[in-house]
């Protein structure tokens, strides 16, 4: 494992906690409908923003990830966390489905409502859990290098 700094660790956890609580507050709208997302503006700008929002805080870990494994700088998002995956920093099948969702940003800025609508939904039903496993297995990875610190 590559040293990473206490500074490194600390603004990861920062983004952790923040992870947290914005998956926290997505949860709220897990049973959301395509009718409510259609017609309910606040929940809609809600729901995108929170999704946004998770999406940043886990590129950002991954970036600090990136930099503390001296790996090379990725040139997009979906690669920043394939080669998390490539480098064993999370589970490989975990990278490539955060990749994924990771893409959800770019498209919610740009596309149309019944568009933003599948990845809404599709992040509702399977990315909060994507994204609670992604933060599960960064704080493992700190709690081992705690624990390798400490010998």
């Amino acid at each position: 494992m590559a040293p990473i700094t206490d500074e490194q660790v600390i603004s990861i956890i920062r983004r952790l906690r923040f992870l947290a609580a914005e998956l926290e507050d997505l949860k709220a709208y897990g049973e959301m409908d395509y009718f409510q997302y259609q017609t309910d503006r606040k929940s809609r700008r809600n729901v995108e923003r929170i999704i946004e929002n998770l999406i940043n805080a886990a590129r950002d870990i991954a970036k600090i990830l990136t930099a503390a494994e001296d790996l090379e700088v990725p040139e997009t998002y979906r690669q920043v966390f394939i080669q998390l995956g490539e480098a064993r920093i999370i589970e490989q099948e975990l990278a490539l489905t955060v990749a994924e969702k990771a893409r959800t940003r770019n498209i919610l800025d740009h596309q149309y409502l019944d568009i933003k609508w599948t990845l809404i939904k599709d992040f509702l039903t399977t990315g909060i859990a994507n994204m609670e496993q992604f933060k599960q297995q960064i704080e493992q990875r700190l709690i081992a290098r705690e624990k390798e610190k400490g010998n």
